[in-house]
């Protein structure tokens, strides 16, 4: 079993996040950075063995539309999920169910989800 930290962190608060969650399941986690543009996300796959823990910031109560798009590069092929969304001066509202419906498209079995505060990026 491997855990991949997949994690989408424009100003690092929800890396920080996703490090303790991740960290917690493994000190050895593969990750998988969304933020970079340049990654090659078809390359990134899974068994149904390894453990995800998906991590992304909410945007007005939504997941990122960047991430929908980079998420669904990835091939979960069944690995288990921990949905981790992160939020700061609002509600996370709907940003975990959406995070759920990409996650579950790109072959993810989700397990888990965490909604988390941490300092919202114009603080």
């Amino acid at each position: 079993m491997s855990v991949f930290e997949i994690v989408f962190s424009p100003t690092g608060g929800t890396r920080k996040v996703s490090g303790l969650v991740a960290g917690a399941l493994d000190n050895n986690t593969v990750t998988v950075d969304l933020t970079d543009s340049g990654l090659d996300l078809s390359a990134v796959s899974m068994t149904e063995d390894d453990v995800a823990v998906i991590s992304v910031p909410a945007y007005a109560g939504r997941i990122p539309a960047v991430v929908a798009d980079r998420l669904g590069m990835v091939r979960g092929n069944g690995a288990r999920a921990v949905l981790v969304c992160v939020y700061g001066n609002r509600a996370f509202e709907d940003t975990l169910v959406e995070l759920e419906d990409v996650a579950k498209h790109a072959g993810f079995r989700v397990i888990a989800a965490v909604a988390a505060i941490a300092e919202h990026s114009i603080a």
